[in-house]
């Protein structure tokens, strides 16, 4: 099968931000052939486009990017908010430049398929209906919004409601555009398209050759949280941590050390985090394996998300037990029968009663991480994931699924 890959941003484990497609192209190079239509969102280091073009029959890259100021600006409201406004504006041109290029390549190549991922570039296939088109929806990001109406102030509830029903509106355009949409959890894809809509699920996967432990020695009262901390969730998380459920744990756990590991913690972050004791805002760093394998305990206490929390499932895959809200255990891969082995609590109470108990009980914490990388081992693998997205793109251009030994 000849496929057309459009994705919003280059995906590769190097780049900031989501990698889902590069394992997809990963999987898949070896039966399909594949040209990849994408936007540079920040740097891409030359050894990963080196990679990704071993893969890959073609690649078109649009530059998304920001040019910096010759003069570095000052900090401060107005400034932040002229290099936002500078971003968009490059953004809305990298799209139209996509769209223009997108329609030359459909044009130019005889493509069996559209496989199309991201909300935000929409516009680039809206108005054409030239092939079959396949959707990787992902996530359901309009119920991200709406929940996070709950924890915002005032002040940002207006802006919230607009991002609130314009993805509402890409969301149902998408499920229009073609009856082969796909969704990373059951929870995301009933929220979106509804219960009995025919979507497909297809589970976020991990790299588990990469994400398991070199050294088993976690520190006693030691628990972590990772993630990129300006990601308004995980801020979120990360503030309701420090705020709520640490001062009910520490007077139970003498000695308790908490770890927020991740790049682009914010002001607010930092300034809280600062203002109590043993806690450790890392910033970026190369090796997050090194501070999971230090921890006893992974705690994602988040109030409000979408799609699957790649972090649990690397902290999962790395034998390290996992506390996580009802929120975060939704968005996990279930057989319907099994729930996912992690604890689930909700309310900054509970989720300190959780941890109390599990940092306590060494026994459980064992038991539950052999659990955690079974569990990884059997329902989040990337060809695993990259079989039932074949089969979805199959079925959208009436052709059988080819025969693999992979594993």
């Amino acid at each position: 099968m000849k496929i057309l890959f459009i994705t919003p941003s280059f995906h590769h484990p190097t780049v900031r931000g989501p990698n889902h497609c590069y394992h997809f192209v990963k999987q898949l190079c070896s039966r399909h052939q594949i040209s990849l239509l994408t936007l540079r969102r920040s740097a891409i280091a030359p050894a990963a486009l080196e990679e990704v073009e071993t893969y890959v029959e073609e690649m078109r890259i649009v530059d998304a990017t920001v040019e910096t100021p010759t003069t570095r600006m000052r900090g401060g409201t107005v400034a932040a908010l002229s290099r936002k406004l500078r971003g968009q504006m490059r953004f809305r041109a990298a799209v139209r430049e996509m769209k223009l290029l997108f329609m030359e390549m459909v044009s130019d190549e005889p493509y069996d398929l559209v496989l199309f991922h991201g909300k935000s570039i929409y516009s680039v296939i809206e108005d054409w209906n030239g092939l079959p088109i396949a959707i990787y929806a992902c996530d359901a990001t309009a119920m991200r919004y709406r929940d996070r109406m709950r924890w915002d102030g005032s002040a940002w509830k207006i802006l919230l409601m607009g991002r609130y029903l314009y993805f509402s509106r890409i969301e149902r355009k998408m499920l229009k555009k073609s009856p082969h949409v796909a969704f990373a959890s059951a929870r995301d894809r009933d929220a979106s398209a509804g219960k009995g809509s025919g979507c497909r699920v297809v589970p976020i996967g991990v790299d588990v050759e990469f994400w398991q432990r070199r050294s088993r020695t976690p520190q006693r009262g030691c628990v972590v949280f990772t993630g990129v901390l300006s990601y308004g969730p995980n801020e979120d998380a990360a503030l309701y941590l420090i705020e709520k459920i640490v001062p009910l744990v520490r007077p139970r756990v003498p000695g308790l050390e908490v770890l927020i590991v991740g790049r682009e913690p914010t002001a607010r972050l930092k300034k809280t985090a600062s203002r109590h004791p043993n806690i450790v805002i890392t910033g970026f760093v190369n090796d997050v394996r090194t501070y999971l394998e230090r921890a006893s305990l992974f705690v994602a206490p988040m109030r409000y998300g979408s799609g699957v929390q790649n972090k649990v499932l690397e902290a999962l895959a790395m034998e390290v037990p996992v506390v996580c809200t009802s929120v975060v255990a939704a968005g996990l891969p279930m057989d319907g029968v099994r729930e996912p082995p992690v604890c689930i609590a909700d309310g900054a109470e509970e989720i300190a009663r959780s941890v109390v108990q599990l940092l306590g009980d060494e026994e459980e914490c064992a038991r539950a991480a052999v659990r955690g990388r079974r569990y990884v081992k059997e329902k989040c693998i990337w060809s695993n994931s990259a079989i039932l997205l074949e089969k979805m793109l199959c079925e959208a251009t009436g052709t059988q699924v080819r025969q693999t030994t992979d594993s």
